[in-house]
């Protein structure tokens, strides 16, 4: 019996089987000798490639739109502006008749009022809705109102300034009252409050990149963008960047390094210019509004966006768990793992058929060989082959000495014990010769003892 044949004890089992894990294929991957044998099994590699590609995709998209969802999603509008006043107890013009009054009466006075909302890009005409989501102030973080009128008639108040505070509640507009019968020329200058920040930029920053207000992000993205389109990155070290001449004398340096850019950028920047209107309050009739309005882009946040995407995210996540799709996808995968057992199946059987077609001798011989030892497996190891214990070379191998040793051993083990329990077995008187005991079997020669056959040592 060949050494190889020797059965695995339960300690390699474990081991074993690990290796038949390791080695046993993916249920739809297509192998190897199968992609040899079938060039055309190639195409279904490349749906699969395609298919992990698109379920990243998938994958990417779908955090693109839970990431989305955390941030504020901008939409432009129109804020238009309106600017009027209302005049208080003003004197009307005295004609050459009338005799002048010294009468005291009540001070004449005027209001002013900026005032302003949304505009829908549609309806031009929803600006009558006063029912709009967000007042006038929030749009602005400071607007200040400069009067011009004689500083010796009218020392104070000709500058009036608000500045948003997170305390203050917001408002529709702005008014102002003040003493006086002449018509005023006045200044509205607004600070746009943006968000997320935005800032103006210097000339020579805005001649390089064709830009004059952009938010910080939206800087350093067109900086880069400039970068890559002159290919000013160091081939060496991805970090640093050669200047050509535009940036050299911006920047005054040849070569500056990513890290510094925020930095050196912020030298360029600086508040956007605020927006100024400006208006005359006139005193002569009870209410007047200027002849222009004025419309103003801001950013808003959107939530129909956010709506869509959540109930985009909800449908598919529906569908992906009670949707019919998914059956049929799971349904298609299972029928694929079918088809490629067939397949492995195949090749079997075709390698099997080959190996017999080109040496059917020694294939019989191997096969004849293998299904014996799958037969002592079957039968628990029982048997010996009669066969091999007929030659002397099958008591000249290595395993003899140490399955009669463990033999010896189990006998001498099974003696003592009987002796140390103090009930020593009665061993029969032996039976004449060519008689067998009573009660025991006829024992071969050519066959051990149960359990001591040789080659079996693991059963004693």
């Amino acid at each position: 019996m060949d050494p190889a044949r020797k059965r695995s004890s339960a300690v390699d089992l474990p081991v074993l089987v690990a290796k038949a894990k390791r080695k046993r294929p993916n249920d739809n991957q297509i192998s190897a000798k199968i992609e040899a044998i079938v060039p055309e099994s190639k195409l279904y590699t490349e749906l699969l490639d395609f298919e992990k590609k698109l379920d990243a995709t998938i994958m990417r998209k779908r955090l693109d739109l839970q990431e989305t969802l955390n941030k504020p999603v901008k939409t432009k509008r129109t804020l238009r502006v309106f600017i009027s006043n209302l005049s208080h107890d003003q004197e009307t013009p005295e004609s050459d008749d009338d005799e002048p009054t010294l009468d005291s009466g009540p001070t004449p006075s005027w209001t002013l009022k900026v005032e302003g909302r949304l505009v829908d890009e549609v309806n031009a005409s929803a600006y009558k809705n006063k029912q709009t989501s967000r007042k006038f102030s929030s749009f602005f973080k400071s607007v200040m109102i400069e009067l011009d009128r004689d500083s010796n008639l009218y020392p104070n108040g000709n500058f009036v300034e608000w500045h948003k505070s997170p305390t203050q509640a917001d408002v529709d507009g702005f008014e102002i009252k003040r003493h006086g019968d002449e018509n005023v020329k006045v200044k509205v200058i607004l600070h746009l409050d943006n968000s997320p920040e935005r800032f103006k930029l210097s000339p020579e920053l805005a001649d390089v990149l064709a830009i004059d207000v952009e938010t910080r992000p939206g800087i350093m993205m067109a900086l880069w963008q400039y970068i890559k389109f002159h290919q000013l990155q160091d081939p060496e070290d991805k970090r640093n960047i050669n200047c050509d001449q535009k940036l050299a004398a911006l920047f005054n340096q040849p070569k500056i390094s990513f890290p510094s850019l925020p930095e050196l950028i912020g030298r360029f920047l600086s508040p956007p210019d605020p927006i100024v209107l400006e208006y005359t309050v006139r005193v002569d009739k009870p209410y007047h509004l200027s002849s222009h309005c004025y419309d103003l882009d801001v950013e808003v946040d959107d939530p129909t966006v956010k709506t869509k995407i959540s109930s985009l995210i909800s449908s598919t996540a529906m569908s992906s768990m009670t949707g019919s799709l998914p059956k049929q996808i799971h349904a298609y995968d299972e029928q694929i793992m079918q088809y490629i057992q067939s397949m492995n199946n195949s090749k079997t059987k075709r390698d099997f058929l080959l190996r017999f077609a080109n040496d059917p001798s020694d294939f019989l011989e191997r096969w004849i060989a293998s299904q014996s030892r799958d037969l002592e497996v079957i039968l628990g190891e029982s048997h010996v082959n009669l066969e091999e214990q007929r030659h002397s070379e099958f008591y000249n191998q290595q395993w003899v000495n140490e399955a009669v040793f463990h033999y010896m051993t189990a006998k001498n083990q099974k003696k003592l014990q009987e002796l140390l329990g103090g009930h020593p077995q009665q061993v029969p008187p032996p039976p004449p010769q060519g008689v067998p005991p009573q009660g025991h079997p006829q024992q071969h020669p050519a066959q051990f003892p149960q359990g001591g056959a040789p080659g079996h040592p693991g059963r004693f």
